[in-house]
């Protein structure tokens, strides 16, 4: 049994230095969500959608780190999450107006791969029978279950089949608002959070592969993604240990649920 105190100090050190990928220009919104992405063409000649601090309510602009750690523990067990990474928005690009009122700010942003030909669905999955969304359908379960989610949203890539992903993640994590809190992932840890949708059809093999990963979740996994968030958002290292270890903790429990969809 992992307990709260065995993260205490684990996360830390916390920066900003990431240059890896970068705007190099700005598109326009993607969309009136509530987060207001932006679509980007980044220095990897590559289209993002972009979620930055200012983009989202002031009250919920921690759910930025809510997108990029959903994204990053979603590739730790298999689960079909877009591609995606930090981003840094360059001076030159400042100032430039946003859907929400504001301005954009220099510094960093979360980033994920736009798909170029893709349909979104809601709430249900769809879509089972094609290409090998047997296998991907079982780790939406289990990051929809793992990580509290919440408003699920699921695109389907034109260019393969209607291959499915998880995506917008900004508002998983207990309570559902764009925050990480201590005390509600604490009084959240053992509750359940399973998809509605019927599980018939599912990939026996996939369900076994998923399930392992979640039992067999690296700590030092986990700390990396926490360790990652950016200093400059808001987020704390407390909230953020508690994040990793609620984690942790739902991890096994999680992993018998996913085993019993069979």
């Amino acid at each position: 049994m992992v307990h709260p105190q065995d993260w205490a100090g684990l996360v830390h050190s916390r920066h900003d230095r990431f240059d890896a990928l970068s705007v190099r220009a700005l598109s326009g919104s993607a969309s009136q969500s509530w987060a207001h992405p932006i679509r980007v063409l980044a220095d990897d000649d590559r289209s993002y959608f972009m979620k930055t601090l200012g983009g989202c309510p002031e009250f919920a602009q921690g759910s930025v780190a809510v997108e990029y750690v959903i994204a990053q523990v979603g590739r730790l067990i298999g689960a079909p999450v877009c591609g995606s990474s930090l981003i840094r928005i360059p001076e030159a690009l400042a100032d430039w107006p946003l859907p929400s009122g504001g301005k954009l700010s220099a510094g960093l942003a979360h980033a994920s791969a736009a798909l170029e030909h893709a349909v979104e669905s809601r709430p249900v999955l769809t879509g089972r029978a094609r290409n090998d969304n047997r296998r991907r359908h079982v780790g939406l379960y289990a990051l929809y279950d793992w990580c509290y989610g919440d408003d699920p949203q699921w695109l389907h890539d034109l260019d393969s089949d209607h291959s499915i992903y998880s995506h917008d993640h900004g508002l998983y994590l207990p309570p559902h608002d764009g925050t990480i809190r201590r005390q509600y992932l604490t009084d959240c840890a053992d509750e359940p959070n399973p998809l509605a949708d019927p599980p018939a059809g599912l990939d026996r093999q996939a369900i076994a592969d998923v399930s392992h990963a979640l039992e067999t979740i690296s700590r030092d996994a986990l700390v990396n993604v926490m360790c990652g968030v950016p200093a400059s958002w808001p987020v704390g290292d407390d909230d953020l240990e508690a994040l990793g270890w609620f984690l942790e903790h739902r991890a096994p429990a999680v992993a018998s649920r996913i085993r019993a969809l069979i």
